[in-house]
């Protein structure tokens, strides 16, 4: 069966066999591991071994000791981590009729996209037990998970667990860890929050587009703001940008809501994000869309020293531009109030 990380509770009675865990989050993903761990144990799997699938690991030797328990053996739990999927398609699929009742096999994998889901292999894991998809929540969800983990924490104050989301977001481990100090501090509020944390957001190139498209202006600046502070380099976030403005382009010259969802199926775009798309139309006409394309390109060149600019400043006037603002989509080298008119 798949299922999603958050379901995984009602799944552990009865136990299956094999459990593969897939996910980019470390943090969720060892917490599912340890969820199974414990409802292993309470089933009576009394020991405990780990594997790491690198060089040197033996497959058959793996699979040798799995199948080698003899009638007074303890029942074993054991965990493989894959940290690449190199080879896993075709041994895990061997190793499936080896699993019996006394063994259980939890194996995590980076995060399956759409076409490995679809794979033979993962069909076959499904088959013989539960494929756990874990993903870490975002926006609006990523605040629920943090209340609800702070209120398990005994931190009832709305505003103490908005803090914590505020501090860090998009980091799942900081946030726990922010809740685990925060446990220790008596009646905290705000302020002690504020105290203890610091910004430990963590942005990918990516979120300057997502947060755009979604209108989200704040988180525009703020993304744009952390990632240069960071040092990153903005070519990846000038792609991205491009990438959709031209999506965007072709969808704004069409004249029906049919020819559109031609459009979002052949360019392979999910519902959720088809959602972001048309808020970004409904915002901007085809002629602005236009305009910053051509400062893409514009930003391109000022990225490989073509021409004279600031890249981040133009990075956060497109992407502002895209989220609602109307601002003045300058010429390069101009470092006015990028706020401005």
């Amino acid at each position: 069966m798949r299922i999603k990380g958050e379901e995984l509770a009602v799944h552990l009675k009865p136990l299956r066999p094999l459990y593969l865990v897939a996910g980019d989050e470390p943090f969720l993903v060892g917490e599912a591991v340890e969820q199974i761990a414990a409802a292993a144990q309470a089933a009576g799997f009394t020991e405990r071994r780990r594997f790491m699938l690198e060089s040197g690991f033996s497959w058959a030797a793996f699979r040798e000791e799995l199948g080698s328990l003899s009638l007074f053996a303890s029942r074993t739990f054991y965990e493989l981590r894959a940290d690449s999927r190199e080879g896993l398609a075709r041994e895990l699929k061997a190793t499936l009729p080896v699993l019996g009742a006394d063994t259980l096999l939890v194996v995590t994998t980076p995060a399956l996209d759409r076409a490995a889901q679809q794979t033979e292999w993962v069909e076959a894991a499904a088959a013989s037990g539960h494929v756990v998809s874990v993903s870490a929540p975002e926006g609006g969800a990523f605040v629920a998970w943090v209340r609800t983990r702070a209120a398990a924490a005994g931190i009832h104050d709305p505003e103490v667990a908005t803090a914590v989301a505020y501090y860090t977001e998009g980091n799942i481990g900081a946030a726990w860890q922010a809740i685990q100090r925060l446990a220790l501090v008596p009646n905290a509020d705000v302020a002690a929050a504020e105290g203890i944390l610091s910004d430990e957001s963590r942005f990918d190139v990516f979120a300057v587009t997502d947060c755009a498209l979604k209108g989200d202006v704040r988180g525009v600046d703020r993304c744009a703001r952390r990632l240069q502070t960071e040092g990153r380099d903005p070519i990846l976030m000038t792609w991205a940008l491009a990438r959709e403005l031209r999506l965007l382009a072709r969808a704004g010259a069409l004249r029906n809501p049919r020819a559109l969802q031609d459009l979002w199926r052949r360019e392979r775009v999910w519902p959720a994000r088809q959602t972001l798309l048309t808020g970004a139309l409904q915002r901007t006409t085809r002629a602005e869309l236009v305009a910053l394309l051509r400062q893409c390109a514009l930003l391109d060149r000022v990225n490989k020293g073509r021409a004279i600019g600031d890249a981040w400043l133009m990075t956060r006037r497109i992407a502002l531009r895209l989220a609602g603002v109307r601002l003045a989509l300058h010429s390069e080298g101009n470092e006015g109030d990028e706020y401005g008119g």
